[in-house]
């Protein structure tokens, strides 16, 4: 199995054991009254740190994910994420790897777009029925924030999964 193969099963996998303990062990932890989306930011770290090509398949893979876990609107969380992290993966080389305080305004503020847009997926086949401005300031505001105080953890585990090995001088493909 070839380094980027296991690569990518090593964050398949990692996607899901988040989705998992989300939705179990972490489901209780609650911060302003809403849940933190680790999958948003695991796949911004991944955006930030190695481009759009991956923060796209990464964002697609995971709001797949997370729109069969969740049992929401078929693709919703998909979209969302796969515009997130593609918006995300245009910033790399922008956002310094060492500053730990950038990525997580950046993925503060990607946090918001992914709520709105999700908002407007859900909201254009009436899934939900709140006002715009309900929803912003009781659910997509509180998530951005308590998103992004997780990121810099997150963000530092993406960055060590994609570490080369010393011996490897080979650049991955996922």
């Amino acid at each position: 199995m070839s380094l980027s193969t296991r690569r990518f099963f090593l964050i398949l996998g990692g996607l899901v054991a988040v989705l998992v303990l989300q939705g179990t062990f972490l489901y209780k932890l609650k911060l302003f009254g809403v849940r933190p989306d680790f999958i948003l930011a695991a796949v911004g770290s991944i955006a930030l740190l190695h481009g759009w090509p991956r923060g796209l398949l990464w964002g697609s893979v995971g709001g797949l994910l997370e729109d069969l876990m969740s049992g929401s609107l078929p693709g919703s969380h998909a979209l969302a994420k796969s515009i997130v992290g593609f918006a995300l993966g245009l910033l790399e080389g922008k956002v310094f790897k060492e500053n730990i305080i950038l990525p997580a305004i950046a993925l503060f503020g990607a946090g918001l777009a992914e709520g709105v847009i999700f908002y407007l997926a859900s909201g254009l086949f009436g899934e939900i029925e709140w006002a715009f401005v309900i929803v912003v300031r009781k659910v997509i505001f509180p998530t951005a924030v308590a998103t992004a105080l997780f990121s810099p953890a997150i963000y530092r585990i993406c960055e060590s999964i994609y570490k080369p090995s010393p011996y490897d001088r080979r650049q991955p493909l996922l």
